[in-house]
Order: C-alpha cells, then sequence, then structure tokens
C-alpha cells in the first residue's frame, strides 16, 4: 500500500522556515536534556544507589539509544515539526493519533511551567521570599510568570534568532557544569567509591531505581524531530545531531555525578558517613558540597548555572508545545483550523498564544516544581512507546519510501525500544499514572474535530482499540507493582517489570497488526484538507 507524501505548504501560506544548522539542532537537543535536572538528578542517583549509580548513565543512555533512533527514522523519512503528534496517527488512526497527541500536547504543556517554577526555586536561593514550604508564594508567582512572558517573546522570533539565543545560553551551561565538575575533581576522594557500605551500598535494586531515574535525563533528545521543519538539510543533520547529543549528554551527567561523589565531605555537609539517602535532603546540593570544601564560589557558578539551564530549557519546550499544537490542527484535525496559522516569520502563533496561556494558569494551579515535575515526566514518556511502533508500521505500508537514515535490526530494536518506553511510564510512579492515564483519555473528544473532516468508522474503532487497553493496563500494572514506585505491593519486585514487559510485547505486535491493516484516513497532508 501507498499513498502521496505529504504536500509542502504552498507558496500564498506562510510556512516554517528552514533556517537550523547542525550544531543548532545539536544545541536545541543538548540545552533541552541540560535543562533544570543538571541540579539534582546527578546527586539523586548517588542517594538512591551509591557510587554505583554514575553506572546508570550510561545504562540509561544504552537503553534510549533505540528509542532515540527510532523517532530519528521517523523525522528524516517525514520531517514534521510537532512530528510526536503525526506519526502514530498517520501509522494507527484516530484512536491512537487522538489520545497519544493529547498526552504529548498536556506533557510538553506541563514542561514549560515546570520549568519555569525550577528557575524560580533556584532564584529563591536569593531572594527566599519567592517560596514558602516549597510552594511559590504570590511573589514567586508573579516573578514565575514574568520569566514565562520572556520565553513567550523569545519564540515570536524567527527560529534563527531564538536559535542563535539557545545557542548561547546551552554554551554557557556546558561551560559551568565542565567548570564546577573540574573544581570537584580538585578535591575528589577516592575513599567515597568504595569505603562506605561498597560500591553498590543499596545493591541492584537501587540501581535499578537510578536507571529509572537517569532514563528520563535523555528525553529531550526528540527536539530535532519537534522542530525537523525548520531544519536545513534534515536528512543529513538529524541522525548526527541526536547521536552527538545523547553522546555529550551521557558524557555531561556522568563526570558531574562523578566529580559530586568524590567531592563529598560527610561531616562538613553535615551528614552521616555512608548515608548515602541523605543526599536527597539538600535543598542545594551543590552549594552545599562546595561549602563542605570550602569553596563557595563553585556553589555559586552552579547556581547561576541551573538558572540558565531552566530558563532555556522553558523556551526549547514552549517551542515544541507550540509546534504539537500545529500538527494537531493541521496534519491531524484534532483542533480548530485556527491554530494552522502562521506569521509571515514562520511562527504558528495562534499555538504559542494557547501555550502560554496555559502554562500561565498551571503556573498558578501548580505553583511548585514538585507538583509538576512527575506529572510532566508520566505524560512526555506516554507519547515515546508509539513511535518505534510507528517505525514498524511504516516499514511495512511504505517500503519504497525514502528513508535518509534507517535503524537497524528493527525487527529487535523496534519491539525493545516499545518495551523500554513502556517502563518508563511505569518507573514514573502509581502518584503520576493514576492522574496522568485518566486524562489522556480527555483527549478522544478531540475526535468531534477529527469528525468534521471525516466520518469517524467502525474500522478505525477496532484497529485502534488496542492503545486504551494498553493504558489501562499500564495504569493497573502500576497499582499493584512494588511500592517503590508507589504501588500496592502485591505484585513484588522485579515482577511487577517482567509482567509488564511481557505485556508491552502482547500490545507491540497486536499494535503492529492493527497499524498494517488500518486503511482509515489519518492524517490530512495535503493543503485543502489542511485549512479546512
Amino acid at each position: 500500500m501507498s499513498t502521496p507524501e505529504a504536500k509542502p505548504l504552498s507558496k500564498s501560506r506562510p510556512g516554517y522556515q528552514r533556517e537550523l544548522g547542525f550544531w543548532t539542532v545539536v544545541f536545541l537537543a543538548t540545552g533541552a536534556i541540560l535543562g533544570p535536572a543538571v541540579g539534582f538528578t546527578p546527586i539523586s542517583v548517588l542517594a538512591l544507589a551509591g557510587p554505583s549509580g554514575i553506572l546508570s548513565w550510561i545504562i540509561a543512555f544504552l537503553l534510549m539509544l533505540a528509542v532515540a533512533m527510532s523517532y530519528v527514522e521517523l523525522g528524516t523519512m517525514w520531517p514534521r515539526a510537532g512530528g510526536v503528534a503525526y506519526y502514530p496517527a498517520k501509522s494507527s488512526g484516530p484512536i491512537v493519533g487522538t489520545m497519544n497527541a493529547w498526552g504529548s500536547l498536556v506533557g510538553y504543556a506541563l514542561a514549560v511551567p515546570s520549568i519555569v517554577v525550577a528557575f524560580t526555586e533556584y532564584l529563591s536561593y536569593w531572594f527566599p521570599a519567592l517560596v514558602k514550604n516549597g510552594i511559590l508564594t504570590v511573589d514567586g508567582i508573579l516573578i514565575s510568570v514574568l520569566v514565562l512572558l520572556a520565553v513567550f517573546v523569545i519564540n515570536t522570533l524567527k527560529i534563527r534568532y531564538m536559535g542563535q539565543i539557545n545557542n548561547f545560553f546551552t554554551v554557557l551551561t556546558i561551560v559551568g557544569l565542565i567548570v564546577v565538575s573540574i573544581a570537584l575533581f580538585g578535591h575528589f576522594n577516592g575513599a567515597n567509591l568504595s569505603h562506605f557500605h561498597g560500591f553498590m551500598p543499596a545493591g541492584t535494586n537501587g540501581l535499578f531505581l537510578a536507571i529509572a531515574a537517569t532514563i528520563y535525563g535523555y528525553g529531550g533528545f526528540r527536539q530535532p524531530i519537534d522542530y525537523a521543519e525548520e531544519v536545513r538539510d534534515p536528512g543529513r543533520t538529524i541522525p548526527k545531531a541526536v547521536f552527538l547529543t545523547m553522546v555529550i549528554t551521557m558524557v555531561v551527567y556522568f563526570v558531574e555525578s562523578l566529580s559530586y561523589v568524590g567531592a563529598i565531605h560527610w561531616g562538613a555537609m553535615g551528614l552521616h558517613s555512608g548515608n548515602w539517602g541523605q543526599l536527597s535532603s539538600m535543598a542545594y546540593p551543590f552549594v552545599s558540597v562546595a561549602g563542605g570544601l570550602g569553596i563557595p564560589m563553585v556553589g555559586l557558578i552552579a547556581m547561576l548555572t541551573m538558572l540558565i539551564a531552566s530558563f532555556k530549557d522553558g523556551y526549547i519546550y514552549f517551542g515544541g508545545a507550540s509546534r504539537i499544537g500545529y500538527t494537531l490542527g493541521r496534519y491531524d484535525g484534532y483542533l480548530p483550523s485556527l491554530f494552522t496559522r502562521m506569521t509571515a516569520n514562520g511562527i504558528p502563533l495562534p499555538s504559542v498564544i494557547l501555550t502560554l496561556v496555559v502554562s500561565t494558569l498551571y503556573i498558578v494551579l501548580l505553583p511548585s516544581f514538585s507538583s509538576l515535575f512527575p506529572l510532566v515526566a508520566s505524560a512526555l514518556l506516554l507519547s515515546y512507546a508509539p513511535g518505534p511502533l510507528s517505525l514498524a508500521i511504516f516499514r511495512v505500508k511504505f517500503p519504497n519510501e525514502p528513508r535518509p537514515y534507517r535503524l537497524p535490526w528493527v525487527h529487535v530494536l523496534a519491539p525493545f525500544a516499545f518495551v523500554v518506553s513502556t517502563l518508563m511510564i511505569f518507573w514514573s510512579g502509581w502518584a503520576s499514572v493514576r492522574i496522568l492515564m485518566p486524562s489522556v483519555f480527555v483527549g478522544l473528544l478531540l475526535l468531534f474535530f477529527y469528525a468534521r473532516r471525516t466520518a469517524l468508522t467502525a474500522h478505525d474503532v477496532v484497529q485502534g482499540i488496542w492503545f486504551p487497553v494498553y493504558q489501562l493496563v499500564i495504569m493497573a500494572v502500576s497499582y499493584l507493582g512494588n511500592s517503590n514506585f508507589g504501588g500496592r505491593n502485591i505484585i513484588p519486585s522485579p515482577w511487577d517489570s517482567v509482567v509488564l514487559i511481557v505485556a508491552s510485547l502482547v500490545f507491540y505486535y497486536w499494535g503492529f497488526r492493527s497499524g498494517v491493516a488500518y486503511r482509515g484516513r489519518s492524517v490530512f497532508d495535503d493543503d485543502d484538507a489542511a485549512v479546512g
């Protein structure tokens, strides 16, 4: 089976501008990964697993690589800004498409306020009145909204200028992290690696929990796919940029964690020797370790780096959310045609404004990073699994489509990537899953807009029903699973993960057969249908 490739926008209608070169794309993805998490995730993995936590960055890199390169094939075969909302709809129809697209939009829309709130919480180090008991005060909310407005303004600029701004801030972030790590290595104490309850004090379970934490650290790899229509020569640029980004961030996070574990001065930091779990209780981990070593200037550099990292992450994800909103309107037909409008500079302004409004509401309603971040992680992860499945379906349905990059061993790596993506949702914990899953089902209401363009058929439902059932099974296993992830411990570790691995393989092949059999009108690639 073959269908026409997506037509480019007509000359009379503004479209995205292809102005992002190789290094700009690398810094876009690297900047998205090295966000506010650089201030606490490298220390969180040590709190969970002790010194062995540094290995989790390498293991998570290997697990995530198949997921990342699956999206690279999709993003280079059919470059689509906001492509995460496009590919599952094209491969599997409107049931899968609406739920996945809505989950993606929720994830990105939540990411922006969570990042802005993190910025304000870091800022409260100097201005304590911005946060009280871990929650933004009125002043903190006002500052957050002002930061959000700055993020909004950057996203109304031509993509070339946004890219240049991001290049500057991402380089500053990397340089700041390197300076801090070098300073900490100057006080490295090798005894911390083994003398306090050994290299793996929490055993394999601790390392497993650390891997679950670090695997989220690579989530920003998808930014080149989100901005694919704005990348010059995406077929050559995106594969190299994504792989290089994954390597750069693995090295940065690994070095950051290693330098920190060697620099811990237990007594000077007010910690009991070898009590790794206490690391998670520190509000400003790098300030604490630098103070314990008598080098407070390093703590100051670290805090400034965290501020920069958070701010740039905000406008990157803001742009990603805006592009998903545009795709929901133009290609998927899940939002009104208003959201397909663009400025002459190639900015989807209605979608940008929608992101601003939603982000502002969440900052007011959930004014703390701890309340927002778990939901963000789960929502973004929900949109990962359908990608490798779409790739496998397209290999069958569009075998002759030009593919600048082809994922090797697709019959092994695609289901592997689907399983890893499913486990990531489960590892985010029951507290997040129980809130997120029902909200994703709300996405089915978007079928109202879809039905205005083409009728929803029984075939659409039959071939897409596997996806809502898949999400219900994840929810059930999360509820019944081990208490480390907030479950009832009815299915203890590691059997809960084993059950989910088997179940995810069943759903992968169910979804694959359904996608190959699907014959409905899934997306609106032509201009006439797009403008509705």
